[in-house]
């Protein structure tokens, strides 16, 4: 879907993250086909909304708010729309002529429009997902790239900063204006560093199933299932017992074990089978 979806607007690879990201978004708000539920649903129990669902990659014009313009600026500027916020019913909409990205909800969207692309292509899309400093922001507050570094420039990264929540509330005061600071964006190579150690902590409570004979057979659901299947190989004479002949080495077998779920992801039954090792 994401493939899809990058080429039907013609956008740069760059924005890949953007578009598997939404890609899920969509795909947890589809129908599947156990009982037209969607997954959203399932774990919520509530059905989800699409009214807000909008075309990846098309045009779309954020208001300017009062405060942020001049009396005869333009009351809405140009973006593209690359997905929706997690922190806010909000919009995420990227610039291209500034590499600026905001979030907003006050947005008209051209679904049959696209960006020209071609036209950027000495523009640099590097941005990834990112952490800023909480802060109170509104709703079109932007987030800036990190500058172009010449080459007598450090290139050792900063140290990562500890993850912290985004708020776009709408803020009280309106006077205050939006150009700080530009917020430095994090490399994927930093990412990946900083949060290995949390995926591979993640991983040791994940409910997979067991590898092994050793591993099952601590578990009476598991020996249960091995017992079911030895039964049922028994009863359709699967094979017959007999003397291993001289020179001849026996072929080994080996357990699967599956773990059937329903729609609500479950545990609905414990499979497990029995198979020959072909490939020794």
């Amino acid at each position: 879907m994401a493939r899809s979806m990058l080429k039907a607007k013609n956008m740069p690879r760059e924005f890949w993250a953007e578009a598997v990201s939404c890609a899920v978004y969509l795909s947890n708000r589809s129908p599947t086909k156990v009982d037209n539920v969607t997954p959203q649903e399932a774990w919520s129990g509530r059905k989800p909304s699409v009214r807000h669902i909008r075309v990846f990659g098309s045009i779309a014009y954020a208001h300017v708010p009062d405060q942020g313009r001049l009396k005869l600026d333009d009351r809405s500027s140009k973006y593209v729309f690359i997905g929706y916020d997690s922190n806010s019913k909000g919009y995420k909409l990227y610039n291209p002529n500034n590499g600026k990205i905001i979030i907003s909800r006050d947005v008209e969207f051209d679904k049959q429009a696209s960006w020209n692309w071609e036209a950027q292509e000495e523009q640099s899309y590097d941005f990834f997902p990112y952490f800023v400093e909480e802060q109170d922001v509104t709703p079109t507050q932007v987030m800036n790239h990190l500058p172009d570094m010449t080459p007598q420039q450090d290139m050792t990264p900063p140290p990562s900063p500890a993850p912290v929540h985004e708020s776009f509330e709408e803020s009280s005061s309106s006077g205050e204006s939006s150009s700080e600071t530009p917020h430095k964006f994090r490399s994927v190579e930093d990412l990946y560093r900083s949060t290995e150690a949390i995926n591979n902590l993640f991983c040791l409570f994940i409910d997979n199933e067991p590898l092994n004979f050793g591993d099952a057979v601590k578990d009476e659901s598991w020996r249960l299932a091995m017992d079911e299947e030895i039964k049922s190989i028994e009863k359709n004479n699967t094979w017959e017992l007999s003397e291993l002949p001289k020179g001849h080495e026996a072929i080994r077998v080996k357990w699967i074990f599956k773990k059937k779920k329903n729609a609500r992801a479950e545990v609905v039954r414990y499979k497990a089978r029995l198979v020959v090792k072909g490939y020794k």
